[in-house]
């Protein structure tokens, strides 16, 4: 019986970081899907990778955006947006198994 519990725990920790990791890589598409449109700025981007990020209930998410984008980025100019988080907060149980697990994402396109 205790390796069964063992083992079914462990299976929702690691679904739970599958979560993690696909939210991260939603998260850094939209946000760089945000920063190629023009007029976009750094703030709108981070705006919309915080705002994918709390709907799916990360609260511990680092976003970086390369370069600094303003409105008036020339049109040509890679956008990347990463976006990355430690495995903590996702976890079923108290004690997160993956908690010094680092996950990123990025993501790179072309400003229009």
């Amino acid at each position: 019986m205790p390796v069964l519990v063992l083992i079914t725990f462990g299976a929702l920790e690691l679904s739970n970081m599958i979560f993690l990791k696909q939210s991260l890589s939603i998260a850094s598409y939209e946000g760089a899907k945000r920063g190629t449109s023009p007029g976009a700025s750094d703030l709108q981007i981070r705006t919309r990778v915080q705002e994918i990020l709390t709907s799916r209930g990360i609260k511990n998410a680092t976003i970086a955006v390369t370069p600094t984008i303003t409105p008036a980025t020339a049109r040509g100019t890679m956008v990347v947006v990463a976006v990355s988080s430690n495995g903590s907060g996702v976890g079923v149980l108290s004690v997160n198994l993956f908690t010094p697990t680092i996950l990123r994402n990025q993501t790179a396109m072309v400003r229009q």
